[in-house]
This record gives structure tokens, C-alpha cells and sequence, in this order.
């Protein structure tokens, strides 16, 4: 029987599987009788599962199989579980952990904005943006676990290639943006080699853990700006060795432009954009969040069947859906 996805139950819906346990609580009813409050979710999404009754060891971190009903509660879904078993965790995790599909995709999309970057190198004579973005990404250990790597512990880049899709998307809107403002070659490279660059510590900062995106403990600690800049740095560090190895020089001033434009992008020590790169990417990276989170609110908002959203607080409005 074909999985089915628990994000995409409606009123009125039966459905069955098997599905993740993200949290589990025994509760009482009015007539003081147990109940189970859970919080069911696979690829699809999280959804809060009612069931009349306990399950024993039920935990966060089990799998249950589920036979269920969606009804109407004051206008929105309410899935209530009809029966509830303890089951094996399943072999194969794909229906549970949320990827983008389109990962070759990405990957194509990432190797036509690095050869963006060595088409103007033959115009500017000056290959420091390219010897960085490959210093940075060119260690295979590094690259298998970045193309993995969510992009943050929200739904919309909180999948497996989250990460990969997120510096796509902005490295792309700095492409076009460099030629929307006719910016000169050499601020388009270093535009196009920060937006590539200014996200890279998002490998070590999320995590899939429990078919889950979260933050990891260095990611707590020190924060995707902080883990960005020491990989960039670190980076730079090995860049300059090698040109000096092999007798060559690198743009000092390339390297400070890329460094301030992912600095400021990223709003590490209140230091603000000074150059038209940093602007730009600073814009790009301001409207890719803001955009994100307004599709997160709206897709997990609970007045599906409303014309608008609840309040979003954090952006301070509601959403017209139609």
C-alpha cells in the first residue's frame, strides 16, 4: 500500500500508515479520562493527532501505525486516530525525511553559477573569486555533506539539499541582479562568489536528526554567520599559501570586497553594507527570508478554509489566500 502523506489530509478524509512520533502526551478529558495527544509527521509535515485512548511506551522517536479520520472541529481539521499500534522503524526512511526532489537539478544549477564566475574571470584576468568559492567547496567530504545538509530547522529549507537549494537561490538572484544594475565585472564576481559563500556554514549549523531538521550544537553555540566566516577565512588562508607556493598573487582587495559583502549580508558585528555588492546581497538575503517565512506561516497556518491567515506576529500581518 502507497504511503500516505499526512500534510495532505483535509476534512472528511480516512486515511492509514505508518508515521513518526515527534511528541506524545497522555492528557485528561473533562470526564477525566486518558487520551493521547500526539504529533504525527513524514515528509509532508508535522500534523497534532488526537487519540481516545493510551498507547503503552508510546514515546517521541516511535513509529506508529495509524488508521485515522479528519473531521470538522469549528471550521478546521482535527485528525483523530481510530486506532494506534507500536511498529518497527521502517527500512527505508524516504516517505519520512523531507528532501528536494530536484537535487540533480541544484546541483546543475550550482556548476552553471560557478562557470558564471570563470566567464568573467577571462574578461577581468583575475581568478581569486574562483580559486576561493573551489577552495571552499572542492573537498569532497565537505561538498557530499553540504549538497545534504538542510538549509535551516524550518519546512521550507529544512530538507535533505535545503542547504544546496538556498545558495542556489540567491547565488541565481545575484546573477540577474548584477546585470539588472549593471554592475561592472569585477563587482559582479565578487557579488555572485559572496552570494555563493555566505551561507556555506549552514553545513555545520543543521542537522537531520529523527527525520527532523534541527540546529546542531555548533550551530547553538556559535551561529551560521560565525561558522561561515571560519570556513571562508580559513579558506582564504589556504588560497594565499598556495598563490605564494606557486609564485602567483592573489586580489587582496577581491578578497576584502567578498569578505564585507558576506559580512554585512549577514549583519555579523552591526557592520552595515558599504559597497553596491553588499547591498544587493544584503537585499536578496533580506527578501529570500522574509519570503520563506511568509510560506512557512501560510502553508502551516490552521484557517485553511479562511480567506486570510491568523496574525503573523513575527511579521507583523495576515495573508489574503483568496
Amino acid at each position: 500500500m502507497a504511503h500516505e502523506q499526512i500534510g495532505h489530509q483535509d476534512i472528511g478524509d480516512t486515511f492509514s500508515g505508518t508515521y513518526y512520533v515527534q511528541a506524545a502526551y497522555i492528557k485528561k478529558t473533562t470526564t477525566n479520562r486518558d487520551y493521547t495527544d500526539m504529533t504525527l509527521r513524514d515528509k509532508s509535515g508535522a500534523r497534532p493527532v488526537k487519540y481516545w485512548g493510551t498507547v503503552k511506551d508510546l514515546e517521541k522517536g516511535c513509529f506508529v501505525f495509524v488508521a485515522a479520520v479528519v473531521e470538522d472541529y469549528q471550521g478546521s481539521a482535527s485528525i483523530i486516530a481510530r486506532n494506534v499500534e507500536l511498529v518497527d522503524e521502517p527500512k527505508d526512511l524516504s516517505d519520512y525525511i523531507p528532501s528536494f526532489e530536484d537535487a540533480a537539478g541544484l546541483a546543475e544549477g550550482f556548476d552553471d553559477i560557478r562557470a558564471v564566475i570563470a566567464g568573467i574571470e577571462k574578461d577581468t584576468k583575475d581568478d581569486t573569486c574562483g580559486l576561493l568559492v573551489d577552495e571552499v567547496y572542492h573537498n569532497g567530504k565537505f561538498f557530499d555533506r553540504f549538497v545534504r545538509s538542510p538549509g535551516s530547522d524550518g519546512p521550507h529549507y529544512g530538507k535533505i539539499g535545503g542547504l544546496l537549494a538556498n545558495v542556489v537561490c540567491v547565488a541565481d538572484h545575484a546573477s540577474k541582479a548584477a546585470a539588472v544594475y549593471a554592475l561592472q565585472p569585477d563587482e559582479s564576481n565578487v557579488l555572485i562568489t559572496a552570494a555563493l559563500l555566505c551561507r556555506v556554514g549552514g553545513a555545520d549549523a543543521y542537522d537531520m536528526e529523527d527525520c527532523m531538521p534541527v540546529m546542531s550544537k555548533r550551530g547553538v553555540l556559535l551561529g551560521v554567520s560565525n561558522l561561515t566566516m571560519s570556513r571562508i577565512t580559513s579558506a582564504i588562508r589556504r588560497v594565499i599559501q598556495a598563490a605564494k607556493t606557486d609564485g602567483k598573487s592573489v586580489s587582496q582587495d577581491v578578497i576584502l570586497r567578498v569578505l564585507h559583502a558576506v559580512v554585512a549580508s549577514g549583519k555579523i558585528d552591526g557592520v552595515t553594507p558599504m559597497t553596491k555588492e553588499a547591498l544587493i546581497l544584503a537585499g536578496i538575503l533580506e527578501l529570500d527570508t522574509e519570503v520563506v517565512d511568509a510560506i512557512d506561516f501560510i502553508e502551516n497556518d490552521a484557517n485553511k478554509d479562511e480567506e486570510f491567515t491568523s496574525f503573523d506576529a513575527r511579521l507583523g500581518r495576515r495573508y489574503y489566500r483568496g
